[in-house]
């Protein structure tokens, strides 16, 4: 079991990531998918017996929520305007 979560984590991380080739993904995006095969891994870990599946599955929605909010708070932060900053001649 433990094998098959693995390489199913592995499986969407590799799609999650072959799809950036083809479009740009925003931080939220990338956050999402990140935070969903991380948390679904520790869902995993924490889970026992028949609450194994469970867990996972809740891990998964959580991590997922949590790495959404992360990344979309980063592309809010990069997409607001910067100041110039001045040029100090030195005297």
């Amino acid at each position: 079991m433990k094998m098959m979560t693995y390489s199913l984590s592995a499986i969407a991380l590799a799609a999650a990531l072959s799809a950036c080739g083809v479009a740009p993904m925003s931080n939220a995006q990338t956050g999402a998918m990140a935070g969903a095969v991380l948390g679904g891994v520790a869902g995993n870990q924490v889970g026992q017996g028949q609450g194994k599946t469970a867990a996972t599955i809740v891990g998964t929605m959580v991590g997922s929520a949590v790495g959404g909010q992360v990344g979309a708070q980063q592309d809010r932060y990069y997409q607001q305007p910067r100041q110039p900053v001045p040029y100090n001649r030195g005297y």
